[in-house]
């Protein structure tokens, strides 16, 4: 069984949350979270459009080192709740 992040995590990882094929693909897969899948889809469809008419933001490294560590502290959290479930 999978967790929401996760299954958003492998649906913009791993394709194109732009296609109305891979969309339709997800929600068979994963028709328990039906409505979280097609609220982020829709979110995102909104982001990209709005990032084609406003301009690129100005880089922020603090913030982009603060992203990766919390990246990296979520990523750990998933690894030590995989450990567990293995042990299980």
């Amino acid at each position: 069984m999978y967790d929401l992040d996760t299954v958003l995590f492998d649906y913009v990882a791993y394709g194109n949350p732009k296609s109305n094929e891979h969309l339709k693909r997800y929600l068979r897969r994963y028709p328990e979270f039906r409505e979280d899948i097609i609220e982020f889809t829709a979110n995102w469809r909104a982001l990209s459009i709005v990032d084609k008419v406003l301009p690129p933001p100005q880089p922020d490294p603090a913030a982009d080192r603060n992203i990766l560590r919390l990246a990296k502290a979520q990523l750990r959290g998933l690894m030590r709740q995989r450990s567990r479930a293995r042990a299980v």
